[in-house]
Formats: C-alpha cells, structure tokens, sequence
C-alpha cells in the first residue's frame, strides 16, 4: 500500500520526533476518524527497523479484543513468519521465544488483562495464568505451596473451584531466576531466605490467595518486560483516549499498594529511562480522555489537553511543555472573548499560530474538513410522524410501569421513542420488571409491512423514488450485494431496474445504525429480520409463513451437488469469464462454451456431433477432471465427506478423449455457473502462486461444501432464489441457484470483495472467504403471551462488540464474526449497535450509510459514528474509482478491480490524497436522521445541518464547544472558521 501525502508527512514528523535526543521519543497521532492511523503506525514501524541493529519489538496496546483482532492483521504484514505468542504478557515467556532471524517481533495486548490489578476485582486472571503461577510457586517455594493447596481443599469443600491444579507438573526452568527477581520486586521483599519471607508475606496479608496470583501475575508481567525478546523498541497505544490512566495517573486511588504496583509494570513498560521505548500514541478524539472503566478522567478538556501535552513532552521538555500550558491558556482566553470583534479574532490567531508551532513536534492531526471543501456524507432527514397504533404500545408501557414500578416513569417516554415493540423486545433494564405475558393489541406479527413505531416505519417506507426506500427490505434479503463493477447486465432481484441511478444503487450497499440504548439494536433487528423472513417465504403452513432449508445431499444421488460445490482444479482453468458490463448473460453463456470448446481441443480432445446419449454435466465434468488433471487431489477432498460417497466412486476406468457437442454445451454452463468453480476461478486471480496440491485443495473444498453451500442453503433465500412463483422450477433448488450466480455477479462479488480485501489487510485469499461468512441465524429474546421466547436475527442483526458484558469466549468469537461478515457482501446487511465501544472499528467494506436511530450526544460521537464507514477503500470510494479508473486494458487471469486499484494508486495524486481514496466528491456515503414533528429531535438536527462543517472543524480543537460558541457569536463563514481553526497537519510545515 502506497501512502499518501499526509501520512507519508506524518511518519517523517514522528521519526523526527523519536531522534531528538533530548526528546521524550513520544508522539501523537490525532488524525481523524478513518484515515488509517493504523497503517501509519505500520509504515513508522517500518522505517524504524531500518535503523535498527537488529529486529524490533513492537508492543501493541488497545483497550479491547475486538480492535485487536482487526488492527493487528495490519501489523502481521510485517513479519509474516512470526508465529503470534500469548495475547496476555503474563503468559508470552511461557514457552522460550525463538530468537529467529525475523525483522519484526509483534505483541498485541489489551491493559485490561495484561496489566494485573488495574481494575478492581479483577485478581485471578486467566486458568493458563494460574497454572503457570502454581508451576513456579511449588518448585521455588514448597512450604508456601502446601499453604496454598490447603486453601484450595477448602474452598472444594464449599463447593467452590479450585484455583489451582493439585499437580501443576514442572516449571520453565528459564522463568525461575527472572521470576524470582521481579516478585521480590513486585512485593518488596528484601531478605534471605526468599521462601521463608514470602510464606510470611502471605500470613501478614491474612492469606489472601486472589491477591497472591495477583502480585504473582504483575511479577511474570514485570518479567515479560525486562526480556530483551519482549521489552518493546516501539510502544504503540491505540485509542488511548479509553484507559488514559496508564499515562495520566487518576491520582485517586483507595489502594496505594495496589497503586505502586501498577505503576511498577506502567514505568517498565514506558517509562523515561535510557530503554525507553518510542511511544506512538493514536486517537482521533485525545482531548476526552477515559479510564478504563469509561468514566472520565476529572478536570475537563481543557486539564485533559494540558496533562497530555506534559506527557508527550515528558520531564525533559519541562521548558517547552510549561510553553505549551502557556500557549494553551492564551488560546482559550481568546476564545471566550466576545467584546471586540476584530481583536478577539486576531488574538485567537495569535494564539492558534503559538499553539500551533509548539505541538506540531509532539502531535500530528489531519482532518478532512480543513483539507476538502464541501459536505463529506450525503444527509437525509426522515420525517418520522406519530400514528395511533404507536399510541397503543406507549399506552401499554406507561401503565404497566406506573402500575407495578411508578417511580421508574420518567424512562417510559424515551424508552419507548427508541425500542420498538418494548413490551416484547425490551430486556435488562429496571423497567422490565413491570412487563410480562400482557401484550397490546400491537404486536410485532400484526405489524407486518407497517409497523408500529414511528422510526420503523421510516426506515423501509418506499416514498415513490423507485424503490429507494432507506432500507429495502427486498434487497435486504439477497444472499449477497450486487457488485460495483457487474461483468455484465445483471438479472433476477439484482436486476438494472434496481440500480438505475447511483442513488437508487446505494440500496445495495449495507446499512449501520446507531441507538443510544442497548435495548434497541435486538428490538431492531429482530422486526427487520422477521420482515424479511415473511416476505422471502414461499408458502403457508397453519397460518404460518415456512420454508425448508436447501442444498442438502440426497445419499442416494449426492454427485450433482458436490459437482456444484466442487471447486475443480483443472476444469477452473477453461476459461475466465468477464466482461465490460453491457453483455447479457445469454452473450456470456454463449461465449463460456466456445471458450470451452477451444480449451477441451487444446488439450488433445475430440469434440464430436451429438450422435450418442449425452453425459450428464457433474459425470462429464468428473470424468475429465480425472482424464486431464491429479486424481489423488479430488480423491483427498472427497474424503472430508465421511459416509456419503464409498472411496473412489467418482472414478471411471477408459473414460474416451471426446466429449460430444451438446456435453461441451452443459458443462461450460456449470462451469460458468457452480459456485465451486467460481470460487476456483477467483482464487486463481487473487492467489495464483499457490499450487493447488492435495491439502490446498481439501481446505478450498471445505469451504465451499461446509460454509457455501450451509449459507446458501438457507430457507431465508428462498423467495429470491427460486422466486414466488406457485409452478415447480425444473432441476429445484440447486438449478435455480445456477441461474442466480449469473443474475447476481456473484464472480464479480467475490472479485470485488477479494481485491479490496487484499488492499487493506493481510489475510490470505482462501483465509477472505472463510472469515466472509456468518454461520446459523443468532437469536434474541422475545416476550410472548406464551413466556419467553427466542426470535432469529439474520438480516439485520445486533451487535454489542465491545459494549458487551460477558465474558463467554463463544459471544466474543461471534461478535467478532459478526464485524468480518458484516464487512463481506453477504448477510448480515444491517448491523444496529451503540455508540459505545465501537471506536476504531471498521465497517465501511460494505456499507453505504449511517443511521442515527437516536442522535448522538456530542460532536465528538457524532465523528465517531460516521467515522466507522467514511474510510479507506470504502464501497462509495469504490463506486467513484470505478467510473474513474475502469479503462485500464487487462492481462488474462488479472483481476478486474486489482487492476483498477493498480490504475488508481499509479496515478497522480492531488492536494493531501484524501479525496481519492477517502472523500470522493460525487460518491458520498448516506448519513439518516429521523425527525419527529414538534419534537426537540426535530429542532437539533436542524441546527446539527445547519452549521454541521463547523462541528466538523470544531472537532479537532482541544475547546470544541468553545470554538463552537466563538464561531456562532460572531457569525463567522466557513472560510473564516477554517483559517481559525487549530491546524496541525503535518503537511502545513513541509509545504
């Protein structure tokens, strides 16, 4: 990946900043919300290695796993031999690390769990800490042991767990010595004999064995960071902004012990020594800093942006700092002046020059409402009207709370504006223990295609613009989106009529919205599932809508299924399907099977006139794959399926070298139409290096039969796939399915998704499409007349990510599965979340629009939540490179949107580089609001719209509210606020 101006500006600003000599070697990376501060850190990273005698260690730290797991496939680029150690530092020296030859060793780590004691009640950590813990104790320390596994029998005995396993086995002999060191430190202890003062420690502390792991978990932490394999040469803090605590001291602290402790491991791993680390700081909002535990750190903003400032510049830029506290005051003096207006704006850009020439060497911010003209997000309104059947629900709420929990009244209103159905959907708050089997006569399966609830209804109303309704629920339930470059013209329920105009193409795109309450997104997406389920069903059983699940092989004829999913190694090779957009699928049918019969005779075989009985496609295409390629490959993949087909019954002996006409005809239809060979053909121009032996084959294999054909086999995609015709379809279900590869471009899906993909992360191709699929339907809960009940979400489905509370391994892994299918064109299509925890997320790969169920808060959350889709490479920056760069000519097996983002990064760049790959002009993503008449809501998105690009340009400044007042009182135009906005580009000063 090429960088642009600015972030090439950027890395040269933090590597001038790490060698000063007398600097901190610390530096901040504010860029807005999307701008790839990530690849930034990387490419710094890279250069830094350059000057290094040998390989660099890199520690990465982000307050949850969610981010972790998607930034750090940026970073693995660097070394992608490095095998990923433990993801807590209390366990990455368990096993030795190989000191390879390596350029790169890279730790990722969350503060939470790998900086003990940083949270109150969290002591005894993960079953692998403790084990390792009891390793250590029993072979250094045996006496405090046998104290130990008393306390364990005890604890049995109520019937609580151990903590500890009875025969924790033997040490790693090269922790033993370390270990020791860090856990004299870890609890002062300063004499001889070791084990006799720490068997007295543990007696002083009431024998406390939570606190005992604790201190031990800090020790092996401590131990981590003092390994010159560990102790990191770049310290890299991303959203930092969520646990500032570890730079900024609360200085509150009720457990001073627990403190020192803390900050023990806090100075090994940033301290201000000779070791030091060069600290790259990134966060697109550094001027609100949070604990850990999201409350915020006390002394407001303007104490905020002084602290980090003396941070950045540390004790040996005392002078400059104490500058920097000056320039700071001065700034937000003249800011609150509102007497002179000709004085009060030339102080304020005095003060902004000041400022500007002293953080500029501790902090760099690019932002694209100071860099581009104009609005970033095309905006929509909804009128959202109150209608009597919402009445009915409110009226439901309002007696049942002020009935049976009176004083929790005042959450009726605001809770039922952004719950629909809150009788039925709401859970976990106080309020719901006023609900139960009561429902109103307005319930979620009367509501059908008009629900009762103001904002429900205007998200899918259609408002006669030609299917443009803000969320359609017929395209939400397509198995995948329509492609952004179509290799011809699209046909089925992806046909032109619903991509006429570039407005009306936007329906494809996904949608992420926005609630303020957790109770939203499950209420949310379970109506726009249901909807979709109604509407996608093909018949009627009791009332009921049903459908079966598809795609499931028949044990007495599974070969035509597994022909259809087989991804064929060979026969892939044939021909390679593409277009300019303008060619029917019938053009493309026809050209498949000449293509097809040039490839069979350039193999030496005989096509002949149709003088015999045809083959069937799946026994002519195993037959050939046998004759012209490795047998033993279909052979090994054949045997993931177990009991289905006996061991080589797919091989016939003599199989003829000719192939007849009409044989020729069936098979370039099912090679142009299998998913299997389409995904052949796709890794084939993403990943041609990789020889497609027995193994590689098997796990291709896998793919498409245990994901691609379950996804595609839902009962969900019924109506689109065989449509809503009553007659039959000749060949069922897998026939149909043929057809909707070629209506929907799914070639070009996988293409496209493939090759932006490829661009901004590191995944290998095969590793794409397996993490692009969700796998069976989540569920939430739903209140019935019945009890309790769980209600599918598929569509559209709710997300927590890293709001969420539990601890259960298999909700995280969802979640996370939940981000990777979202940013796949495939199912789901609406994520609805809140605002909270989502920072620095992405999920712009897909999506088009924002939806703000609720308005945010503040400026601040309003950036943070259009900042997830307004990114890198987005579908709308997509779209704009198409119309652009799609005239490039291409090489046989190149892919199509490959070659365009190759055209587009060769070409030159203009002004900073953001509108190209970040803001393009005429393809802006969709920011909704709803308004409801007479409502507050109606009167702050007026105002939001109103002076929305001075919000923008207030959001960058460390007073945002304050630049905010300053700009309203003096009536100051855009151009004027731009001047007087803090700028601190690095590209200003390498003008």
């Amino acid at each position: 990946m090429v960088l642009e101006r600015f972030q090439d500006a950027t890395v040269r600003a933090a590597l001038k900043a790490f060698g000063r000599r007398s600097g901190s070697r610390r530096f901040l990376i504010a860029d807005e919300v999307g701008l790839g501060k990530t690849v930034t850190a990387r490419e710094i990273a890279v250069r830094l290695q350059r000057k290094n005698d040998g390989p660099l260690n890199i520690v990465y730290l982000c307050p949850n796993l969610d981010i972790a797991t998607q930034n750090l496939n940026k970073l693995k680029t660097l070394a992608t031999d490095w095998e990923q150690p433990e993801d807590r530092l209390s366990l990455v020296l368990e096993q030795p690390i190989q000191n390879d030859k390596t350029a790169f060793r890279i730790y990722c780590f969350t503060p939470e769990t790998s900086l003990p004691g940083w949270r109150v009640g969290q002591r005894t950590g993960r079953i692998a800490e403790r084990q390792l813990i009891a390793r250590l104790i029993a072979k250094m320390t045996p006496m405090l042991w046998r104290r130990v596994r008393i306390q364990d029998r005890e604890r049995e005995k109520q019937g609580l767990a151990r903590r500890f396993p009875a025969r924790p086995g033997a040490p790693p002999k090269h922790l033993l010595q370390p270990f020791e060191c860090a856990l004299r430190e870890v609890m002062e202890l300063t004499k001889k004999p070791f084990e006799r003062e720490l068997v007295a420690w543990f007696s002083e502390n009431g024998e406390d064995t939570a606190e005992l792991i604790l201190r031990a978990r800090a020790a092996l932490a401590l131990t981590a960071l003092h390994h010159p394999l560990c102790r990191p040469d770049l310290l890299i803090l991303d959203e930092f902004h969520r646990f500032a605590d570890l730079i900024i001291p609360s200085g509150n602290s009720s457990n001073e012990e627990r403190e020192r402790v803390h900050r023990l491991i806090v100075d090994a791993l940033i301290g201000e020594s000779g070791n030091a680390p060069a600290l790259l700081l990134l966060s697109a909002t550094p001027y609100r800093l949070q604990r850990l535990d999201r409350r915020e750190i006390p002394g407001g903003r303007h104490g905020h942006f002084a602290a980090l400032v003396r941070f950045l510049y540390g004790k040996a830029g005392a002078g400059p700092a104490a500058k920097v506290e000056t320039a700071i005051t001065a700034h937000y003096a003249a800011l609150e002046r509102r007497d002179d207006r000709d004085k009060a704006l030339g102080e304020v850009a005095a003060a902004k020059q000041m400022l500007e020439e002293l953080l500029r060497p501790v902090i760099a911010r690019t932002e694209r409402a100071t860099a581009i003209a104009g609005e970033l997000f095309a905006r929509r309104n909804l009128p959202a009207p109150i209608e009597k059947r919402d009445l009915v629900t409110f009226r439901h709420l309002a007696r049942a709370v002020d009935a049976k929990a009176p004083h929790l009244n005042s959450w009726v209103p605001p809770l039922w504006s952004s719950v629909p159905y809150p009788a039925e959907t709401l859970f976990n708050y106080r309020i719901c223990t006023a609900l139960g089997r009561n429902l109103p006569s307005a319930t979620i399966t009367t509501g059908k295609e008009s629900p009762a609830h103001p904002r429900l209804r205007a998200l899918v109303k259609d408002e006669g613009r030609g299917g443009d309704a803000t969320l359609d629920c017929s395209a939400l339930g397509l198995p995948w989106l329509a492609p952004t470059l179509p290799w011809w013209r699209l046909g089925g329920r992806w046909s032109s009529d619903l991509v006429k105009t570039n407005e009306t193409r936007r329906t494809h795109g996904k949608a992420l919205v926005f609630s303020r309450y957790r109770g939203t997104p499950a209420a949310v997406g379970a109506w726009l599932s249901a909807e979709v389920d109604r509407r996608s069903s093909r018949r009627k059983i009791k009332g009921r809508f049903s459908a079966q699940a598809y795609l499931r092989p028949d044990a007495e004829a599974p070969w035509p299924l597994i022909a259809l999913f087989l991804p064929w190694p060979t026969l892939s090779e044939a021909f390679e399907p593409q277009g300019d957009g303008n060619r029917s699928s019938g053009d493309v049918r026809r050209w498949a099977r000449m293509a097809l019969r040039d490839w069979l005779e350039a193999k030496k075989l005989t096509i002949t006139p149709n003088s015999t009985p045809a083959r069937k496609a799946w026994r002519l295409a195993f037959d050939l794959e046998g004759l012209l390629g490795d047998p033993a490959r279909i052979d090994v993949g054949l045997r993931d399926l177990g009991d289905l087909v006996p061991r080589g019954a797919w091989r016939r002996e003599n199989v003829p070298p000719t192939v007849s006409k009409r044989e020729a005809d069936m098979l370039a239809d099912l090679l142009l139409e299998a998913p299997g060979a389409i995904v052949a053909r796709t890794l084939r121009r993403h990943d041609p290096k990789t020889a497609v032996d027995a193994e590689v084959f098997l796990r291709r294999f896998r793919f498409c039969w245990r994901q691609l054909r379950q996804y595609l086999g839902q009962r969900y995609f019924a109506g689109t796939i065989l449509g809503q015709q009553k007659r039959r379809r000749k060949g069922g279900y897998p026939e149909a399915l043929r057809q909707a590869m070629v209506d929907g471009g799914f070639e070009a899906v996988l293409d496209e998704h493939m090759a932006v993909m490829m661009l901004i992360g590191d995944l290998e191709p095969i590793q794409v499409l397996e993490e692009s699929l969700v796998g069976r339907p989540g569920r939430v809960q739903r209140r019935t007349t019945r009890g309790l009940r769980h209600a599918r979400v598929h569509a559209a489905v709710p997300y927590l990510g890293a709001d969420r509370k539990t601890t259960d391994r298999s909700e995280k892994l969802r979640s996370d599965m939940l981000r990777k299918g979202f940013n796949s064109p495939f199912w789901p299509h609406v994520l609805v979340t809140t605002s909270i925890g989502q920072e620095g997320l992405d999920f712009h790969v897909w999506c088009d629009r924002v939806i703000h169920w609720d308005l945010p808060r503040d400026p601040v959350d309003f950036e943070q939540r259009e900042g997830r889709i307004s990114r890198y490479a987005s579908l709308c920056v997509r779209r704009a490179l198409v119309e652009k760069y799609n005239d490039k000519p291409r090489q046989t097996w190149e892919s199509p949107f490959k070659s365009i983002f190759t055209a587009t990064a060769e070409a030159k760049g203009q002004g900073l580089g953001l509108e190209r790959w970040w803001s393009p002009a005429d393809h802006q993503p969709v920011s909704v609001t709803f308004s409801q008449p007479f409502s507050v809501s109606e009167l702050q998105i007026a105002q939001l719209q109103k002076d929305l690009v001075r919000y923008r340009l207030a959001l960058g400044q460390p007073e945002p509210q304050l630049f905010e007042a300053m700009v309203r009182h003096f009536e100051l135009g855009t151009n004027q606020v731009r001047e007087l906005a803090l700028n601190l580009s690095p590209t200003v000063s390498t003008r």
